[in-house]
């Protein structure tokens, strides 16, 4: 990635519209705000590696129907790249009354925005690094920084975090 700018984690989203929507759980809102219209879906998954491709499929699916397909390249790798962070570094969100649990994909739009989040259940923040150019593995938020416009993680209460990317 040498040569490319890319964003660095924040810990709160700046204009936060889909904050609420994210941390509260809606599975859908369609508001109109300030005349844009607001969507959020989310999906959970069981953690194992087909969670990844499916997750992945959704995303170019919603992006097509939301008619904002120049997107979708940038958004399926940061997807598959936090997805399979959750399946492999995270834990399944515990089970609830409502039949959650594994891992959720949640994407959301107002206007020409579009926010993806990925939430698991465990207490580890992801934090950049260094990738080691023998390993194979090691890029991933490297990725999602030379990919997304922001991105960052937002710890859950009693435990487990949302990592989110935001796309103009």
């Amino acid at each position: 990635m040498e040569g490319m700018e890319c964003a660095e984690a924040v810990a709160e989203p700046v204009g936060g519209w889909w904050f609420s929507v994210l941390t509260q759980g809606s599975r859908r809102w369609n508001t109109p705000v300030c005349g844009d219209r607001h969507d959020a879906l989310t999906w959970t998954f069981e953690p194992k590696a087909h969670a990844v491709a499916a997750a992945r499929e959704i995303s170019g699916a919603l992006l097509s129907e939301w008619g904002m397909e120049r997107l979708s390249s940038d958004v399926t790798v940061v997807v598959s790249e936090l997805v399979t962070n959750a399946v492999r570094h995270g834990r399944p969100l515990p089970l609830t009354g409502h039949g959650d649990g594994g891992i959720q994909l949640s994407l959301m739009r107002s206007g020409g925005e579009f926010i993806c989040a990925v939430r698991d259940g465990g207490d580890g923040l992801p934090r950049r690094r260094e990738a080691d150019p023998v390993l194979e593995g090691g890029r991933g938020l490297a990725l999602v920084s030379a990919f997304a416009q922001e991105w960052g993680v937002i710890p859950t209460p009693p435990g487990g975090k949302f990592v989110w990317a935001q796309f103009v």
